[in-house]
């Protein structure tokens, strides 16, 4: 069935850290940009706009939004930054983890939902110690969330798909989004204020949320890889 992610792990973390930064810069550049660009004016024309409160307080519409491009594959680090450029750290980072769980939670559902076809679709696409992960579901997730590696999508959809339990996986999911989460929603905060140490300590805070997922993983990694 699934394979241990060992192999997997090792071949592609680095990729993964480097898109990760990638990402990061990426975002900080776009931030900057928009910063010039009048937001409050420029969204009161949609029509889904609340045109009283503005799109500054469209908090539920951005929920929504951002909900579904994660689920569709959407970087979930790219949403966690712009909740906090638009609406401020503590609520960019409520909004981050409410908007990729509720992702998490319509990806899983729908694989759930259509089991047969996406165990034809991908099986052996996500190598992770399969019997590991289902009997401890929530620990498994939260390391595999930790590591910035492999598909957040694809997690989602094989954890559906082959019977992974669901409160554990989601809530596993929820504890282990966080530290990404609190790291790019700081970095969107720091932008949208220009704080550089706010910048800064999310660079840090990155490092140290890569390095302890790593840590996490190398201290069950025989349970986690192959036999």
């Amino acid at each position: 069935m699934l394979q241990g992610f060992g192999n997997q792990l090792r071949t592609t973390s680095w990729r993964s850290v480097v898109k990760l930064l990638l990402i990061a810069v990426v975002l900080v550049l776009v931030g900057f940009l928009l910063n010039s660009v009048d937001f409050d004016n420029l969204f009161k024309s949609l029509p889904f706009t609340n045109t009283d409160a503005g799109w500054m307080n469209g908090k539920l519409a951005y929920l929504v939004c951002a909900s579904l491009l994660v689920a569709v594959g959407c970087p979930r680090q790219v949403v966690s930054f712009f909740a906090a450029y638009f609406f401020g750290l503590w609520m960019g980072i409520l909004l981050g983890v409410i908007a990729t769980t509720l992702a998490c939670i319509l990806s899983f559902s729908i694989a759930r939902v259509f089991q047969g076809y996406f165990k034809g679709l991908l099986k052996g696409k996500l190598k992770l110690a399969f019997e590991f992960w289902s009997n401890n579901t929530f620990f498994a997730t939260m390391i595999w969330r930790f590591i910035p590696a492999g598909s957040n999508l694809l997690t989602n959809l094989v954890a559906g798909a082959f019977g992974i339990s669901a409160l554990p996986f989601i809530m596993g999911s929820a504890v282990g989004y966080i530290p990404h989460t609190v790291v790019f929603a700081l970095l969107g905060a720091g932008v949208e204020v220009g704080s550089n140490f706010q910048i800064l300590a999310s660079g840090i805070l990155l490092v140290v949320s890569v390095l302890f997922g790593f840590v996490l993983f190398k201290k069950y990694q025989r349970k986690l890889s192959p036999t």
